[in-house]
């Protein structure tokens, strides 16, 4: 799911869905960290809340769980790439800082 879509749905929400639907959220965090079966976890409080949901809250929550099944898993290595290094022509590749430093990057737009 793209932004795009994602926030077409956040948009239908009442306040009052948007609450609930950061409680569930919030209750989804505190019961289990993202490295443990997270995306199993958010069908399970899905499924124990569905009586209570109203459609549209329901689609947000699918948006989440669709949204977080798209990355790779926590702990996964990123793909391996090369890059210049900033101020320099040396070029750097991301692998090379394997075991040794933490590493940020940062993905931007100009538009």
């Amino acid at each position: 799911m793209h932004n795009a879509e994602r926030d077409q749905v956040m948009t239908r929400l009442s306040p009052a869905e948007r609450d609930h639907f950061r409680r569930l959220i919030q209750d989804m965090r505190t019961q289990a960290p993202p490295s443990s079966g997270h995306r199993r976890l958010a069908r399970q409080v899905l499924a124990a809340h569905d009586s209570t949901m109203s459609p549209a809250l329901r689609a947000a929550l699918e948006a989440v769980v669709a949204r977080n099944a798209m990355g790779p898993p926590m702990g996964a290595y990123p793909p391996d790439f090369a890059r210049t290094q900033l101020g320099t022509n040396t070029r750097v590749r991301l692998a090379s800082f394997r075991a040794q430093q933490p590493v940020g990057l940062v993905f931007g737009s100009s538009t």
